[in-house]
């Protein structure tokens, strides 16, 4: 194992205590899917290796395998995807970056997955149809509980609100704008700001 500690991380960025403040609302009964927890794990076997798999593992209370539809507790991947994002941090640049680099790359398992290619069906095209669509998306890859709604305001602009979201911000942004440009769009520009709690605004940009 990497040894990688929260005694190393006393100075944390925001995007740390975002990550920690998930965490301290987190009970046993707030849930995130399987694909969300299989996605991290792909990412850091590609990025870093199998003890990389091992030691974010060591994070979920002895589960090793994860359905993509099961729910699995929330703090679990919160613990599990910081580890990752530490263990990222040196090659990415950053906990933010590496944050928004998990989600990104989660996408492709999303995409893989029976329930993405199902999705894909309703939300292929232009990337303001992946936005109309995401509410929809959302109700699948999310437990109840929580939700979004979505705005937009022009032809490549929109703002997406969600509500008791245990994801860190960073980790939706890296997912949001991967699907844009897997739906065609040739830059992405998304910001995640905080509304509550558990509650943001991200807003969206693109050019095609």
């Amino acid at each position: 194992m990497s040894g990688v500690s929260e005694d190393l991380h006393a100075g944390r960025s925001g995007a740390e205590l975002d990550v920690e403040h998930r965490l301290s609302l987190a009970s046993q009964q707030d849930t995130i899917r399987g694909m969300h927890f299989r996605s991290v794990k792909e990412a850091m076997f590609v990025l870093r290796g199998s003890a990389a798999v091992e030691e974010c593992l060591s994070e979920c209370g002895g589960v090793r395998t994860f359905v993509d539809l099961f729910s699995y507790p929330a703090g679990d991947f919160l613990r599990m995807s910081r580890r990752a994002a530490w263990m990222m941090e040196p090659a990415a640049g950053g906990f933010e970056q590496a944050m928004r680099m998990l989600g990104y790359m989660g996408t492709a398992v999303f995409l893989g997955s029976q329930v993405g290619k199902a999705m894909q069906v309703l939300i292929s095209g232009t990337p303001r149809r992946v936005i109309e669509y995401l509410p929809m998306a959302y109700k699948v890859v999310m437990p109840a509980g929580s939700g979004i709604s979505v705005a937009i305001s022009d032809h490549n602009r929109a703002l997406v609100t969600f509500e008791r979201d245990f994801l860190p911000r960073q980790y939706v942004e890296g997912a949001l704008e991967a699907h844009l440009k897997q739906a065609g769009a040739r830059t992405a520009r998304i910001i995640a700001r905080p509304r509550g709690p558990l509650s943001s605004v991200v807003e969206l940009t693109w050019e095609l």
